[in-house]
């Protein structure tokens, strides 16, 4: 019997579906890429953004019209958006077979003996707890071997006025640190040399277990682990960090001096109607000290435009701060109300027209500044992880870009070279968004 899952969102909800492709293996199921082979279909679905919410009700109609072609085919849902929206789902989609929230063995295997009961009759009991033997069998699917995403917690106690995360995965709760470097080790066994580290709020770890100082302590444990290169930090929240912070975290080995560090806005009034918990001055010391104590790193930031209350003259609040201490990687979003959020109910709306011509604009900027910030780097010779080969052509990353989000590297290689290879590459040229390069013997 096989399956296909297709996972949609962010890293986080990657890990999830890895989970639940492993248990579906363990369970006597295979994986297929081709949906109309499979018997049963699965999709993880992202219920973040207006955007990210159509794109999963797409997928499911989707898979459902494959089910017409193919009645016996089982399709299920799960994900934030299924947690979000369960009963109108259930309610406006009767012809899914099942919907669960999110990754939980047990309730995967008691839907499966019910689905298919030929299957579970042949089949002996499946135990509920995943022992390290059967973690060395599975492998996974849905990231190059050689990146590892580690999720180190669940939800989110932030409460930022226009997210609705709190609402779906509930309140920050880290995994214990002996759980998170047992699915470190599990990365490593299957290929990792580059490891993630994610979270909704990754600096928030361990802040809610005994004693201190855990994320510290996990980084060092990560760092002492065979074949990891490269460790890279992810969603780090600005309220918690200072230049104490910083060097602490940024100074152990192998920790990449890549600062993923979502402000969202710069201007104080709309900070403080975000819930952000910072003010402009703090979001501005914090590009000084990383750009003092790291000359050569890499600044990566998210910003919402459009949210309630933004004046024209907060934009430019914005957009002269963006000019003034320029960005390395800007992703940029326009506001999206979202149900059962405080700012979905705040006055006065920024009409949409008014937020794509911002969005426009900054983004604009942001291409000219990004454009000048990389034809800095041409001449240096960086070490590059390899992901991907293509007729004689290798495509890869530098410290400072990480998977599908951020920069690439172009180069031609004539000896043998394989993904997750670590070489070292002059970089050539560059635009907006790529490198050329020049493989260094």
């Amino acid at each position: 019997m096989k399956f296909h899952l297709v996972s949609l969102g962010c890293p986080k909800n990657l890990v999830d579906s890895e989970g639940v492709a492993a248990d579906l293996h363990r369970l006597g199921w295979t994986y297929t890429d081709q949906p109309q082979a499979a018997d049963l279909l699965f999709v993880n679905t992202c219920g973040f953004i207006q955007e990210a919410k159509e794109e999963s009700l797409a997928m499911i109609m989707k898979m459902l019209e494959w089910k017409q072609e193919k009645p016996q085919l089982k399709v299920c849902a799960f994900g934030c958006l299924v947690k979000r929206y369960h009963e109108e789902i259930a309610r406006d989609i009767p012809e899914l077979d099942h919907l669960f929230d999110f990754h939980s063995l047990p309730h995967l295997r008691e839907w499966l003996h019910q689905a298919f009961p030929s299957l579970s009759r042949q089949r002996g009991r499946i135990p509920h707890e995943q022992t390290s033997t059967e973690r060395e069998r599975t492998h996974r699917l849905f990231t190059a071997p050689h990146v590892g995403y580690l999720k180190i917690s669940e939800g989110c106690s932030n409460r930022c006025t226009y997210c609705a995360i709190p609402g779906i995965r509930g309140d920050f709760r880290s995994k214990p640190l002996d759980a998170v470097l047992a699915d470190a080790t599990h990365l490593v066994e299957t290929g990792a040399r580059e490891i993630i580290v994610v979270a909704q709020d990754t600096t928030r770890y361990g802040t809610d277990l005994p004693g201190s100082n855990h994320l510290p302590e996990l980084l060092q444990k990560l760092s002492n682990l065979p074949r990891v290169r490269w460790i890279r930090l992810q969603y780090l929240h600005p309220a918690r960090l200072s230049e104490p912070v910083i060097e602490q975290l940024f100074s152990i080995p192998k920790v990449l001096p890549y600062f993923d560090i979502p402000f969202q806005h710069v201007a104080d009034e709309l900070l403080e109607r975000m819930n952000r918990g910072v003010t402009q001055d703090h979001l501005e010391n914090l590009v000084r000290v990383i750009r003092r104590l790291f000359p050569e790193s890499v600044l990566r930031s998210t910003f919402i435009v459009g949210f309630p209350g933004e004046t024209q003259t907060h934009f430019e609040q914005l957009l002269e701060f963006i000019e003034d201490l320029p960005f390395d990687r800007i992703g940029a979003f326009p506001y999206s109300p979202e149900d059962g959020t405080p700012a979905s109910r705040l006055r006065p709306r920024v009409p949409k027209k008014v937020a794509r011509e911002r969005l426009d604009e900054l983004m604009t900027l942001q291409q000219m500044l990004i454009n000048e910030r990389n034809q800095s780097w041409v001449g240096k010779t960086l070490e590059v992880i390899v992901d991907r080969l293509e007729e004689g052509r290798a495509h890869g990353r530098t410290f400072g870009d990480a998977p599908e989000v951020d920069n690439e590297v172009h180069f031609d290689v004539s000896k043998r070279v394989a993904p997750g290879d670590f070489l070292r590459v002059k970089l050539t040229s560059a635009d907006a968004y790529d490198f050329e390069g020049e493989l260094i013997a």
